[in-house]
């Protein structure tokens, strides 16, 4: 299914917003839960995020995924990001975000609000 420059851009922002939520979900499981079974639920009518959640390499899918659309918005030629290692380049495109604009532009007050993230387009292309 090809995509458009602004349907590529549209798929990258929620995943950046779906990492930020899953890497942040995690994070706080591992210091607050260490050791502890805990499961909770997420109001995600397809259950993405909840499969997320529990893969052990969710953050790495989701980072391998937002760098091949970077790549897929820029010119392939541009020689300082063909440099650029995977994680210096993911870095790179999550320090230029203005979260703040996507959660409005998205609808959410902040991160809790992830499942009112529409995420269609990402299922009809998995």
């Amino acid at each position: 299914m090809p995509l458009t420059k602004d349907e590529i851009s549209e798929l990258q922002e929620k995943l950046l917003l779906l990492y930020k939520f899953i890497y942040q979900t995690k994070k706080f499981k591992e210091f607050y839960y260490q050791g502890i079974e805990v499961k909770q639920k997420y109001e995600d009518d397809k259950g993405l995020i909840s499969e997320l959640i529990v893969m052990d390499d969710a953050e790495e899918l989701l980072k391998s995924c937002i760098i091949e659309l970077e790549e897929m918005k820029k010119d392939k030629n541009v020689a300082k990001e063909a440099r650029m290692n995977p994680d210096e380049k993911f870095q790179d495109i999550l320090s230029s975000q203005d979260w703040n604009f996507l959660y409005k532009l998205y609808g959410l007050k902040n991160l809790d609000d992830i499942n009112k993230l529409d995420l269609e387009i990402l299922l009809k292309i998995l």
